[in-house]
């Protein structure tokens, strides 16, 4: 006999060895022992869950005659009837594939045949797989035999995209979600697997393939097949990440300490390992994504499943100096570089001088630290007095005259917390901060030609817009929440953005050239020029602009 694929070979024969769906399994054997079965079943999910496995054995057990009702209610799987379904020969068990059976003629067919008696068991049960694929006519046509169909049938429809059913078919079945499986479901189902077949298994190999299977027990028993033929019976952790290209978890913490501790003098030795080894970027970034997640967990001492101890001890001492907030925030640059890096033609240099970049990121502070610290400092913080109100004798407060030597006077001038620095940083990241922001808003995709950083003051930043229209500065400023949680993600402050409309549009018209205000000028025509001189304004003669009578 042929070789059948461990997918194949250790297929669930009975509902209890179906992993991971009792919730399923239970009700269905309920529904039997009560003789409440359904004429019609939906079972949704992803692919390699046991969908068609549960409806094989859902047919086996309806037409079973030695079924113990009373019992288990589980098919013997012994008598002549199961042996036929087991060996794909039962005339009263029909499977189609809507996939390539979607016209209504295949649907006018089968509803034709299900008015016909079955040969030898009690129901005549058709599975159909992928249902999903069946034509909008096709749906249509079977509606009234989906809702009345003769006594002795039960439809099983299956199908991994529910969505694309339609309302109409849902609301005439009894709906089954089958779950993805966890990774603690799958190894030990593995780990009796290879007991049975008599190989030497690694466990922690186990749950790496386990991982690695992304909830698909059929997609782990391949990688399983393939692991073993490769190395002969011996399921060895090295030999799985090596057939499986998974990255070893060294690699992964390496990335944490350097990026943990600023230490971006080793940054260039550790992007020429990851070149030598031939690394995957945006598999590398999803390794991180998941060992920063479980990170997390660890330092708020939640389970982390799939990881040995050991690997959790390293893992916790090459992240000590990350906060939580700031594991977050690396996981959202992460998740952004991964998008950004699929349509890059040159993916290795995106890559470096986002992590380079990550390594100079200063720290998320809490609002607890932040309390702690004006607790302990505040009685210390010396706040300059505001300046004294310029008065006016027998007169009311008045503004000031001259505003702009105020501003420049060294008892209210302030320095920008940012700098040059900061404003350097934000324009050599602002083609990433523009992809970030089109993924959020995709109306903003003009933002990497036409917006420019132009100056930051505190926390201010203003941002020049190049396109030239009465509107386009306006139309930049709706974007503006988007951009500020963007930079708080990647900077971790917040910035109070100015919008700043084109230099051809902000120029203002040519006015005369007012001669300064004399120093016998009361403060009301001082007031009035310096007014004049900011905004540009033109006197205008209130005798000239009266209308003729």
């Amino acid at each position: 006999m042929s070789y059948q694929v461990l997918a194949r070979k250790w297929r669930p024969r009975r509902f209890a060895d179906v992993v991971g769906q009792k919730h399923i399994t239970q009700t269905i054997q309920n529904a039997l022992r009560q003789g409440r079965l359904a004429h019609a079943f939906l079972f949704t999910g992803p692919r390699g869950v046991g969908k068609t496995s549960t409806a094989r054995i859902l047919a086996r057990a309806v037409n079973c005659p030695n079924i113990d009702l009373a019992g288990d209610a589980e098919p013997c799987n012994e008598c002549e009837t199961c042996q036929a379904l087991l060996e794909d020969r039962e005339l009263d068990v029909i499977e189609m594939d809507a996939a390539s059976h979607n016209s209504v003629e295949d649907v006018r067919r089968l509803n034709e045949n299900c008015r016909l008696s079955p040969v030898a068991g009690r129901k005549k049960i058709y599975i159909i797989d992928e249902v999903h694929m069946l034509s909008r006519s096709a749906f249509n046509a079977f509606l009234k035999t989906l809702e009345e169909p003769p006594s002795h049938v039960i439809f099983i429809l299956a199908t991994t995209d529910v969505q694309m059913v339609p309302a109409t078919i849902r609301s005439r079945v009894q709906r089954f979600d089958f779950r993805p499986l966890r990774p603690k479901e799958i190894a030990p189902y593995l780990e009796h697997i290879c007991t049975s077949e008599g190989w030497k298994a690694d466990l922690e190999a186990l749950w790496v393939i386990a991982r690695r299977a992304d909830g698909s027990l059929r997609d782990a028993e391949g990688l399983l097949d393939q692991v073993v033929s490769f190395s002969g019976g011996e399921v060895s952790l090295d030999t799985t990440r090596d057939i499986l290209g998974i990255l070893p978890s060294d690699l992964l913490t390496q990335a944490t300490r350097l990026v943990a501790t600023h230490d971006s003098q080793n940054v260039p030795a550790y992007l020429d390992e990851l070149a030598a080894r031939g690394v995957d970027y945006t598999d590398l970034l999803r390794a991180l994504q998941s060992y920063w997640m479980d990170l997390t967990f660890a330092k708020q001492d939640l389970p982390v499943s799939g990881r040995s101890e050991e690997e959790i001890a390293d893992m916790m001492a090459a992240g000590s100096d990350l906060s939580i907030e700031d594991l977050f925030r690396l996981i959202r640059l992460a998740e952004t570089l991964e998008d950004s890096i699929k349509w890059s033609t040159s993916p290795r240099v995106r890559f470096e001088v986002a992590f380079l970049r990550w390594t100079s990121l200063d720290r998320v502070a809490t609002i607890h630290d932040i309390l702690e610290r004006l607790g302990g400092k505040g009685a210390s913080v010396d706040v300059p007095p505001p300046p004294p109100a310029r008065r006016s004798a027998g007169k009311s407060t008045r503004l000031d005259t001259n505003p702009q030597e105020d501003s420049a006077s060294p008892a209210t001038a302030r320095e920008p917390s940012g700098g040059h620095a900061d404003l350097e940083r934000i324009r050599n990241a602002w083609p990433e901060i523009c992809s970030a922001l089109r993924k959020r808003s995709p109306a903003a995709a003009i933002a990497k030609t036409n917006w420019i950083p132009e100056s930051l003051t505190g926390n201010k930043l203003a941002i020049r817009c190049t396109l030239e229209g009465k509107f386009a500065a306006e139309q930049m400023k709706t974007h503006f929440p988007h951009l500020t949680a963007v930079l708080q993600d990647m900077f971790g402050s917040s910035f109070h953005l100015v919008a700043l409309p084109s230099a051809g549009n902000s120029a203002p018209p040519a006015t005369k050239t007012e001669p300064a205000p004399s120093s016998t000028s009361s403060p009301e025509e001082g007031l009035f020029s310096s007014l004049m001189n900011r905004f540009g304004g033109v006197e205008v003669d209130p005798q000239q602009t009266r209308e003729p009578d």
